[in-house]
């Protein structure tokens, strides 16, 4: 086999490996306004098999339980009922919170969620399982063009190929203006997954946005940077161009940005290669003409041994 056969080999079976890591540490987090939530909520409990009747009656009984009293909530079920336009929720945290606790409870949905204040309005960021795929088919959240950036994060090892790391993704209503402020919660993400890899993913995010790297699965150009050990690849698109393969085919997205990552290591390789060049060339320079060497590397003229 030749050597050109046996790079492109190795590059094939270096583009596999990184792609597995990556499809097997994949993480889905949403943001959601409380009446995208409350509807997701409806839906989530209509797949368990309650009826919006029964889904109601689980709510009423959890708020009874708590005792807790909401004005806005007998407001939206009476708008739920009628099939009237459903009336905004506000700022009622405490009704989010509490429905938002039950439904982690119950162990299908979501693992970690946090309801945050932005622009005065009650959002709901959560985690959520592998049955979010189906459990946001449906949904007026869905339909309405959420946005979506993923970002891949590829951890350098010794050899300065990637040995580790993680797909993180963020669905964003469509309605929401404060994507800056989201992404700057570092407190929240730090909560969600931790360490200094998220940091990295999020300034990468921030610069994809800058330089307006929008992806997708037909053609573009992913924004990439790299920051010591650790490599960041990043996807920004909405639900027209990405988020249908982000939802069904994680296979998908894991190609995307492992084909990234690969480039960068590839890149990160060849300029190693390059230093060591160099470096090889001015210790032969130096060791030829000792001298001459300092004279040159002074810009002192010098007109004694050349090499």
């Amino acid at each position: 086999m030749s050597t050109y056969a046996n790079s492109t080999t190795s590059q094939k079976k270096r583009q596999l490996q990184i792609q597995s890591v990556l499809k097997n540490n994949q993480h889905t987090f949403v943001q959601m306004n409380s009446n995208e939530f409350m509807g997701f909520m409806f839906n989530v409990q209509k797949l368990n098999g309650k009826s919006q009747t029964e889904t109601i009656e689980w709510v009423d009984t959890i708020l009874i339980r708590k005792q807790i009293i909401s004005k806005e909530w007998e407001q939206y079920k009476s708008a739920v009922k009628t099939g009237s336009s459903l009336i905004p929720l506000g700022k009622d945290m405490v009704l989010l919170g509490t429905v938002a606790l039950e439904m982690k409870r119950g162990g299908n949905t979501f693992s970690k969620y946090q309801i945050k204040m932005y622009n005065g309005k009650p959002n709901v960021i959560f985690k959520g399982y592998a049955g979010l795929r189906t459990q946001l088919k449906g949904t007026k959240y869905l339909t309405s063009n959420p946005k979506v950036v993923s970002f891949g994060i590829g951890k350098l090892g010794v050899a300065n190929t990637i040995k580790g790391g993680f797909i993180m993704t963020v669905i964003i209503s469509a309605s929401f203006h404060s994507f800056e402020q989201l992404l700057n919660d570092k407190a929240t993400w730090h909560d969600f997954v931790g360490g200094v890899s998220v940091d990295i993913g999020i300034a990468a995010v921030a610069s994809g946005i800058a330089w307006g790297a929008v992806a997708t699965y037909v053609g573009g150009a992913a924004a990439m940077v790299a920051v010591g050990p650790i490599l960041a690849v990043v996807i920004v698109g909405t639900v027209l161009t990405v988020l249908t393969s982000v939802l069904m085919d994680s296979d998908a997205l894991a190609k995307r940005i492992s084909d990234g990552l690969r480039e960068v290591e590839q890149g990160i390789k060849e300029k190693l290669l390059k230093i060591k060049y160099e470096t090889k060339r001015i210790e032969r320079s130096y060791d030829a003409d000792p001298v001459g060497f300092m004279y040159r590397l002074f810009g002192i003229p010098y007109f004694g041994k050349r090499f």
